[in-house]
């Protein structure tokens, strides 16, 4: 492989590399964050239609958070009314849905140290490189093709993200601990598709961040080649 090729290859690698990192960091953050899981679960889903007791949502929401980020050993979340009569949440199929989403969520957070690292890697690469022309020119081919991959998620979620949500679930799990019953599970209660929504359309406006991000620099990468001609 030629130096213009491998320019073009580190440009490529490290916009995929950093998307990933987004993408991974975005995942472990929001899962992580007690007080935002709390809050769009009460906007989401109130306590007339959960039954839990609005007092009740922090607490929830700061455990669910400490459970898939492991800072909690047991997802499980108990409370007493007025009249201290004491009430568990949530049942053991419930607890062991969620099992499955803390190794996803475990799987992000790993990640976000792994792509963080190659990207730093990619990046020193690229300069040692010194094809500064090839370098932009890869980093431009990688954020056209995040933008078809991503433009195509976003498409399909808008026009049936029932379809998007099931077909993630059907491939992120080995089972069907996922189908949960609104009837009688407060899981599902307390995260309906419009939580998920919320959450999701956070995560892709910060890969959008990251997006513009890297047109920026491979822009000023460009033209810092066109400056000095010397570095072609």
């Amino acid at each position: 492989m030629n130096y213009e090729l491998k320019g073009r290859a580190l440009g490529f690698l490290l916009v995929w590399t950093v998307i990933l990192f987004t993408l991974a960091a975005a995942v472990y953050g929001t899962a992580g964050n007690g007080d935002l899981l709390a809050r769009e679960m009460l906007r989401h889903a109130p306590p007339e239609v959960t039954g839990l007791p609005e007092t009740e949502y922090e607490g929830a929401g700061r455990m669910t958070a400490g459970y898939l980020t492991g800072r909690e050993p047991v997802f499980q979340y108990v409370f007493s009314d007025a009249e201290g009569r004491e009430y568990t949440c949530f049942q053991p199929h419930e607890a062991d849905h969620m099992a499955d989403c803390r190794n996803l969520i475990g799987l992000a957070g790993t990640l976000r140290w792994i792509t963080g690292g190659l990207a730093l890697l990619l990046a020193a690469a690229g300069v040692l490189l010194r094809k500064r022309k090839a370098f932009s020119g890869g980093m431009f081919t990688g954020l056209g093709a995040a933008a078809l991959v991503f433009s195509g998620i976003a498409a399909w979620a808008l026009a049936d993200f029932d379809g998007l949500f099931v077909t993630f679930h059907r491939v992120a799990f080995t089972n069907e601990g996922w189908l949960l019953d609104p009837r009688t599970d407060l899981l599902i209660r307390l995260m309906p598709l419009n939580f998920f929504i919320t959450l999701g359309t956070g995560i892709l406006v910060r890969i959008l961040i990251s997006g513009l991000v890297l047109l920026g620099a491979a822009l000023i990468i460009q033209n810092c080649k066109t400056k000095r001609q010397g570095n072609a």
